[in-house]
């Protein structure tokens, strides 16, 4: 069956898959151009000082950096978190070791071990 000049169904559709490729298309040129070019340069992070160093030197001057920009406990609070800690790890003993001692009476009254 041939296509009469007035019938444009066909082409919208063709122009619709035709844009459906070319995004296809686009979207992994970019990918591929992001993945595959290899860095020019490194991006210099924080105040990190641009002198090659080793990995190590500069990791570990940037967690310098970092642990000054940490807001640290005041004594009193370090104190009292340190107090609910103690607290609920003596709690929570007691629930295990109370859970222990039933089922050791238990274990024992029916004579599995």
């Amino acid at each position: 069956m041939a296509k009469s000049a007035g019938d444009n169904s066909g082409s919208k559709a063709q122009s619709k898959s035709t844009g459906r490729q070319s995004a296809l298309a686009r979207s992994a040129a970019r990918a591929s151009s992001r993945s595959g070019s290899p860095k020019s340069s490194q991006a210099v992070r924080g105040s990190v000082s641009k002198k090659p160093r080793g990995r190590w030197m500069t990791f570990l001057s940037e967690v310098r950096i970092e642990l000054t920009k940490v807001t640290w406990p005041t004594r009193k609070e370090l104190i009292q978190s340190t107090g609910v800690v103690i607290v609920l790890v003596i709690i929570a003993g007691i629930y295990i070791g109370a859970f222990d001692a039933i089922w050791n009476v238990i274990i024992q009254a029916v004579g599995l071990s």
